[in-house]
């Protein structure tokens, strides 16, 4: 199994992420630094080899300008595409889902909440007076399944309450192999950048 821990940190006009690979459980080496500028015109998110942003590695954008919640290109760092994501709009109503693309634009894995009756209590909350105004504090996570056999393949998990720290679980190293790192690592960063995890 391949895992990755997510750690995101909040500076001046900026969300900022450390990614770092996992060794026998524990948190190794830094593998990306991401760094989402907030307000951008179109939403996007570069990420370097360190956290001096000395060399990019590889970057994830909006299609679209203001599309911040459609479909988002990674591309290495001559502009080359590496893969894509999109928001599943009809899903998310019920609970948030998005879809990993393959190089044809087709849905080669379905990323969703894990609690179908979490996801509905969130939405509630959100509509409760004074409420509705308290950060949604219970810890929730994701699933990356395959759209035609269901299998799980990796679980994206919220591993404190009040940090915003991950860890993605790869369970099935075909995910890896067809998806590229770097497509599953934007993928996972979208999920708190855009969706105020």
């Amino acid at each position: 199994m391949t895992s990755y821990i997510i750690e995101q940190k909040v500076a001046a006009f900026a969300n900022q992420y450390r990614i770092f690979s996992v060794v026998n459980g524990d948190k190794r080496e830094l593998v990306a630094f991401a760094h989402q500028k907030r307000l951008a015109f179109k939403e996007k998110v570069d990420f370097f080899t360190d956290t001096d942003r000395t060399r990019l590695v590889f970057t994830v954008r909006a299609e679209k300008v203001m599309d911040v919640h459609g479909k988002f290109i990674i591309t290495d760092a001559k502009g080359n595409r590496l893969g894509a994501v999109r928001k599943a709009f009809t899903s998310s109503l019920l609970r948030s889902t998005w879809e990993i693309l393959d190089k044809s634009d087709e849905t080669s894995t379905i990323v969703r909440e894990s609690s179908e009756a979490l996801a509905l209590f969130r939405r509630i909350w959100s509509f409760i007076p004074f409420l509705g105004d308290i950060p949604f504090l219970l810890k929730y996570h994701f699933d990356f399944i395959d759209p035609k056999s269901g299998t799980l393949l990796a679980k994206y998990s919220k591993t404190t309450l009040l940090r915003d720290h991950y860890r993605l679980n790869i369970h099935e190293e075909a995910l890896l192999e067809s998806a590229g790192w770097q497509t599953l690592i934007a993928q996972v960063v979208l999920l708190d950048a855009l969706q105020g995890r």
